[in-house]
């Protein structure tokens, strides 16, 4: 009786034992993913606000010019299927694979004309990564920055990433409260409800264009 009962604590020790090396193991991997993650968002900002600086001049009086760096350092590191799958929300899942594609090359257009200028006010801004944390699906993690403009008080900006690929890639960013996705999933669900997702998705293309 004895033998059994020692043998069942053994059994159950080594199911506890296992269980433990699993959530040192999996906690360990988010950790790192956490790590790597916010290392990626802050090295990243960080050029594009040094860039910003040092091509002052040149940005602020050709725009061409300034649109290619976003399109040369931002553009490749955004998960633009992602983001405007979210922003498109019901629409996304009844739109055809032509029109899904139609929209997030007009997405991607209108966001680096409507958001490249303002950038110019973050020039030599330091970047700072504080608090971020892994979410709950393994591959995505919410990168919290502080970022300090020039003269200006700090501001929070946080990234929702995943693995793309063994890249991570932006699919969201709330800065200072506003959040990328809810803005413009509030309008464009509105308009593609009213007006039907194809009138949606011409005017997004002719504001890019």
């Amino acid at each position: 009786m004895i033998n059994v009962i020692a043998k069942q604590v053994m059994a159950q020790t080594k199911k506890i034992t296992m269980l433990l090396m699993l959530v040192t193991f999996t906690t360990s991997v988010w950790a790192n993913d956490v790590d790597v993650a916010e290392k990626k968002v802050v090295d990243v900002t960080s050029k594009i606000v040094h860039l910003l600086e040092v091509n002052d001049a040149q940005y602020s009086r050709d725009i061409n010019a300034l649109n290619a760096m976003v399109r040369t350092e931002i553009l490749p590191l955004i998960d633009f299927e992602a983001m405007s799958k979210l922003t498109l929300g019901q629409h996304w899942r009844t739109a055809t694979p032509q029109q899904r594609q139609r929209f997030i090359n007009a997405f991607r257009e209108m966001l680096v004309k409507s958001y490249a200028k303002s950038m110019l006010k973050y020039k030599g801004a330091a970047i700072k990564g504080v608090n971020s944390v892994p979410n709950s699906k393994p591959g995505y993690v919410l990168v919290r920055t502080v970022v300090t403009p020039k003269g200006a008080a700090p501001i929070k900006a946080d990234y929702s990433v995943r693995k793309v690929d063994g890249i991570w890639k932006a699919y969201n960013v709330e800065i200072a409260g506003i959040n990328l996705i809810t803005n413009f999933r509030t309008n464009f669900t509105r308009e593609a409800s009213t007006k039907g997702l194809e009138s949606l998705i011409a005017r997004i293309e002719k504001s890019g264009s």
